[in-house]
């Protein structure tokens, strides 16, 4: 049997500025306004740049070919 954790939204309290976004903070920008862009600001995995929440927003797998060929006809 598979194990399933379960993941929380990152709190507020870490959104960041995305001028002031440091190193391994999450760049997922979660403010409506483009002139004031806030990130999501949570730990983020090294060579990631969004945490585990919003990855699972962003990231679309990659298609085998046969996938890929029945999606352009």
């Amino acid at each position: 049997m598979q194990q399933v954790f379960a993941m929380q939204e990152p709190h507020p309290s870490q959104y960041t500025k995305l001028l002031k976004i440091g190193t391994r903070q999450c760049r997922f920008i979660v403010s409506d306004d483009p002139r004031r862009a806030i990130c999501c600001g949570a730990p983020t995995l090294e060579g990631s740049s969004w945490c585990d929440w919003h990855r699972r927003l962003v990231y679309v797998p990659a298609h085998g070919k046969a996938q890929r060929d029945a999606l352009t006809t």
